[in-house]
């Protein structure tokens, strides 16, 4: 006995548009609407715009809380607060960022296999610690009856290991990440820059060398992000002490250069094309992770003499009292012994650092006047 539905009813029924059937078919099968795939290229790195956001947020924050400062403080906590903004938001990008070297060439090139016609493109190449970028873009876009713009990314640091040779379960994860692109059927110019980094032999070893450079420049530029949170807070307590922290990050940072720019490959990477060789050269990550370094460490050290030879306007310009900094930083060579209270300890303190206090003051005479219930009073003389 066979089985007969009627489709009477739902012939019958009209198409009743709303909020959420916009741009649906009147009839079908009952189900929603599928649309088609909205293929985009990546215009743009996900991580580092998304550290460059969080940075503005804080900063834009900042901007807003700024006018409950008063006087010139304001200007004093701004230029504090920006520039440990713009560290951490360098150390993060050097991290991170794609641009260590990069190179960019316009060449004619064969495209895929079966594509016996060859391309006008734009080849870029952006190595960082962690991977490679690859880029693949027609000019114009619209050839062989293709929309020609790639951007594929291949890695080297999860985990940091070489592997071994070739491309089986066990090799390196660069190598296993070109076999797929092998079978996902990439343009030839893309696997041709990437085979470079499969090989290791002799003196060919353009993966080894760049994941060995990236693993050890990460690791020195890493430890220096808890170097400057540690500036941030001793600024806040001893300014000398954060001076000496503000220079040891930026001697770390310089360190992950001159790592990277040493243990790469001796032979310089060169992939040669029809009209062009793409050879790639440091980048903006190199440079500015190399300048920002370089200022912190020059910024310390001057910190470090305005805080022998200027003590009142660097503590003022740090928000510390000097004479307060000044007991921070000798306290330790007191020894309290045993029945002493705190205000024999504070006496002793001040006869026997007295001497370096005024020492350190250059503008101002500073003077300890009174001992009261354990506690200092400090007058000063201009």
């Amino acid at each position: 006995m066979g089985l007969y539905i009627s489709t009477a009813a739902v012939e019958s029924r009209k198409w009743v548009t709303g909020f959420f059937t916009s741009f649906r078919t009147q009839y079908g099968d009952g189900w929603p609407t599928l649309y088609g795939p909205n293929k985009n290229p990546v215009t743009a790195d996900v991580l580092e715009s998304g550290f460059i956001y969080a940075a503005c947020i804080i900063a834009i924050s900042f901007i807003v809380i700024l006018p409950g400062i008063r006087g010139r403080e304001k200007a004093f906590v701004s230029c504090r607060f920006f520039y440990s903004l713009f560290v951490f938001l360098i150390i993060m990008l050097s991290l991170f960022g794609q641009e260590w070297e990069t190179s960019k060439i316009h060449t004619k090139t064969q495209y895929k296999s079966g594509i016996g016609k060859e391309i006008e493109a734009e080849i870029g190449i952006k190595i960082g610690l962690h991977s490679v970028n690859i880029t693949l873009k027609g000019t114009p876009e619209k050839q062989v009856n293709e929309t020609i713009n790639y951007n594929e990314r291949f890695h080297w640091s999860y985990p940091w290991t070489q592997g071994r040779n070739f491309f089986g379960p066990f090799a390196g994860e660069i190598n296993q990440e070109y076999r797929a692109a092998q079978y996902k059927g990439l343009p030839y110019p893309i696997l041709w820059i990437a085979e470079y980094f499969t090989f290791d032999g002799e003196g060919i070893r353009w993966g080894r060398h760049y994941r060995q450079a990236g693993f050890f420049a990460h690791i020195a530029i890493w430890t220096a992000f808890p170097l400057w949170i540690l500036t941030n807070i001793l600024f806040f307590m001893v300014i000398r002490y954060g001076a000496y922290f503000m220079s040891l990050t930026g001697l770390l940072m310089v360190l992950g250069n001159i790592i990277f720019s040493s243990i790469r490959n001796v032979n310089d990477l060169a992939v040669p094309f029809e009209d062009a060789i793409l050879a790639p050269k440091y980048g903006w990550c190199y440079y500015i992770n190399l300048i920002t370094g370089i200022s912190c460490i020059l910024l310390g050290m001057l910190i470090v003499f305005m805080d022998l030879r200027y003590p009142g306007e660097i503590s003022s310009f740090f928000g510390i009292d000097v004479l307060q900094d000044a007991e921070e930083f000798y306290a330790g060579g007191i020894t309290r012994l045993q029945g002493e209270t705190q205000e024999d300890v504070r006496k002793k303190f001040a006869s026997k650092k007295r001497k370096q206090i005024l020492k350190r003051s250059r503008n101002k005479v500073f003077a300890i006047t009174a001992f009261e219930e354990g506690s200092v009073f400090y007058s000063y003389y201009a």
